[in-house]
């Protein structure tokens, strides 16, 4: 591996304020994001993915460990297990968080093609996170998901379902709520029926938690089927970060994400909306399929006149293409 491809991964190699043992990680994580975990001696050409999850996360592993659970135990009828790659794009995550899950990747999924693409801590650097996710994976539709949700059993057919040339597709989130947060972190690992227990859960305290419009939340938990073949109720509407789907050429042609974008809020999800709609490619809300339940926290602060300003340029300047995304211009 050369040099200026561990960069991409932020990790650089060759600097001379570096120590052995720090050089030794970096060579080790940049492994980690350009060969599956599966172990690390195994042939990565036993893989040909064609679709890739990338899962966006920071510093929480119960919550990833949940996730995963629920990405490598699918039901699948349209793809096989070896066509689905999962990547990490871990935004920094301590060395302890990094040790678990690669003790997960190597030891209790060893046979899923998980792949690590990590960068140092220098802050809120979601977007670099994600766009190194993007260079170390080959499927050719790609789906995002946030470190706090965790899919439905039908999550990825349905995205492969629903996926569309020229169309970003949105699929639905659960607020879960105090009582059903509670409930899913008391899990060490994620149970078989794991969605029917959210459901009954938001259910059994519909007139106590106040904390995420159970009937609304109720609603939203039902998934339609395909009615001959097709689905029902799509409609036009912007995409939400933590859950949606695209075709890799379609990406592209506005450069994935605008790495400038370094604080929370305003930033991922909005600015890649409003540049892909600028690009002529349709929003679609697919509202009863992809169905994934988000762990419930105090509002963020998402104020950042930084962020406020860049999306005001992007959408006043009709603007597609940023040289900050996925291949930069130097």
């Amino acid at each position: 591996m050369q040099c200026n491809e561990v960069e991409t991964t932020f990790l650089h190699c060759g600097k001379s304020d570096f120590t052995f043992e720090q050089s030794s990680t970096a060579l080790i994580l940049a492994y980690d994001v350009y060969y599956p975990h599966i172990p690390y001696l195994m042939d990565s050409n036993l893989f040909n993915p064609k679709l890739t999850v990338i899962v966006a996360v920071y510093n929480n592993p119960r919550w990833l460990r949940l996730i995963l659970d629920a990405l490598c135990s699918q039901h699948l009828h349209s793809l096989k297990p070896e066509e689905i790659e999962i990547v990490i794009a871990d935004d920094g995550s301590s060395e302890e968080n990094v040790s678990l899950l690669r003790h997960y990747m190597n030891d209790i999924h060893p046979e899923k093609n998980i792949i690590h693409a990590w960068h140092a801590d220098e802050g809120w650097r979601k977007n670099m996170a994600l766009n190194n996710a993007l260079r170390s994976s080959k499927g050719e539709y790609v789906i995002f998901v946030d470190g706090d949700c965790i899919p439905h059993p039908e999550f990825l057919e349905d995205h492969w379902r629903l996926r569309k040339p020229g169309v970003v597709m949105g699929g639905r989130r659960i607020e879960s709520g105090k009582a059903v947060t509670e409930m899913i972190e008391s899990w060490d690992e994620l149970p078989k029926n794991y969605f029917s227990l959210v459901r009954k859960c938001v259910v059994k305290n519909i007139l106590t938690d106040k904390s995420a419009s159970p009937l609304a939340q109720i609603r939203r938990s039902i998934r339609f089927p395909f009615i001959f073949g097709r689905p029902i109720g799509l409609k036009s509407q912007g995409i939400l970060g933590a859950n949606f789907g695209i075709y890799r050429r379609d990406l592209e042609r506005v450069n994935g994400f605008d790495e400038r974008y370094l604080d929370p809020g305003t930033g991922e999800d909005c600015d890649l909306d409003v540049r892909l709609a600028n690009a002529g490619i349709r929003h679609l809300k697919a509202s009863h399929y992809a169905l994934m339940v988000h762990r419930h926290h105090n509002r963020l602060d998402w104020s950042s006149e930084r962020n406020a300003e860049l999306y005001r340029q992007a959408r006043e300047n009709k603007i597609t293409y940023v040289e900050t995304g996925l291949r930069h211009s130097d």
